[in-house]
């Protein structure tokens, strides 16, 4: 927790949740965060059961411009799931939940906590990892919200390591959705390569992605001032 603190201390961003203040008494440590009334992203995809392209769309731009703060901050955050990204009350999407972010060290093979079914490969196999585990677990969610269901699912994280060693997902032509663009299937595709260096994002980090052809004249100036129609 102490950590965390310390992290928000140092951040704020439009798409994050943001430490006001901190305090303590003698039994316990209190942040208090930005009041983000719309519900989390997993209660929504749970009502809805998938998303639409646009709606995956403007939710992954949210999360993008967010990663690209925070990286350039030299924080990963390494639990990014729909649970942790909480909407404002105009439907626009912000981080939260810092407790597993850290700076990015080098040396970092014994940090291997997140949540099984989002964890990039080089965490679950307790390697050196580094910005591309976020990026990963957003192709995780871009396939989640296409299907309705993860790409790797098991009952505890030796099954996930297994399944994910074991397949490299990659959604078909035959598979996409009538309402998805072979655009969108390329991006998710490109954040799921288990191996970092092929991973969308390795050499050029959030700049890669947001060049990426599915987000061909989306207005990011207008995402960040919270201008577009979600």
């Amino acid at each position: 927790i102490m950590s965390e603190r310390t992290l928000l201390s140092k951040l704020h961003h439009p798409f994050i949740v943001n430490m006001i203040c901190a305090f303590q008494d003698y039994s316990y440590l209190y942040l208090v965060m930005d009041l983000l009334s719309g519900g989390d992203l997993r209660y929504h995809h749970c009502r809805c059961r998938r998303f639409s392209e646009d709606q995956t769309k403007f939710f992954l731009a949210c999360i993008i411009l967010a990663l690209e703060y925070l990286h350039s901050h030299k924080v990963i955050h390494r639990d990014l799931k729909p649970e942790n990204l909480v909407c404002d009350d105009k439907g626009y999407i912000r981080i939260t939940d810092f407790g597993v972010a850290k700076i990015n060290l080098p040396d970092n093979s014994s940090e291997t906590s997140g949540t099984p079914g989002y964890m990039a490969p080089e965490v679950l196999c307790a390697q050196n990892h580094s910005y591309p585990v976020d990026y990963f677990a957003i192709g995780v969610m871009g396939y989640e919200f296409m299907f309705g269901q993860r790409p790797y699912l098991g009952r505890s994280r030796k099954e996930i390591k297994q399944v994910v060693m074991r397949k490299q997902v990659q959604i078909e032509e035959n598979e996409i959705p009538d309402d998805w663009s072979l655009e969108s299937v390329d991006f998710i595709n490109r954040l799921l390569q288990r191996k970092e260096t092929k991973r969308l994002g390795y050499r050029e980090g959030v700049k890669e992605l947001r060049a990426h052809p599915w987000f061909k004249g989306f207005d990011w100036d207008r995402l960040y001032n919270k201008t577009l129609v979600s």
